[in-house]
């Protein structure tokens, strides 16, 4: 199996029976400006830090892939509701300077079968930066 990387035990990989790997990531980062009005002059803008930046990205399940959708999406439920921050490594590069919170996962559940079985689901994942205090 190769191993693309990774965040906590979720594990991105591949080999000729599994396919578990994620698509379309994008990576946020901001900053946060307080707006100061002024009389017949522009705002003026006063930076008040950075914000936590944010990562996204989809990955699709499916027994056709090797993998049991309702299981993945449960573990990466169970990671939103325990809040344990985590690095994320995507082929030996470490991403972020902080660790990372898995905040959001929105799942569509596509495919069933006659006994309500759930073949195929596609997840959309967001983790935020966790900077230590």
């Amino acid at each position: 199996m190769g191993k693309i990387g990774s965040f906590g035990n979720l594990a991105f990989s591949v080999s000729d029976k599994t396919v578990k790997t994620f698509d379309g990531m994008s990576w946020k980062v901001s900053a946060k400006y307080a707006t100061h009005d002024r009389h017949l002059k522009e705002d003026l803008l006063e930076f008040l830090g950075p914000e936590p930046g944010s990562i996204s990205f989809s990955m699709k399940f499916s027994v056709f892939l090797g993998t049991n959708p309702l299981k993945e999406v449960k573990k990466l439920q169970a990671m939103v509701r325990n809040g344990q921050a985590e690095r994320l490594v995507l082929g030996g590069q470490v991403y972020g300077t902080f660790k990372w919170v898995c905040t959001d996962v929105s799942t569509d559940m596509e495919i069933f079968d006659n006994r309500g079985n759930c073949w195929a689901a596609k997840v959309k994942v967001t983790l935020k930066e966790y900077p230590k205090r």
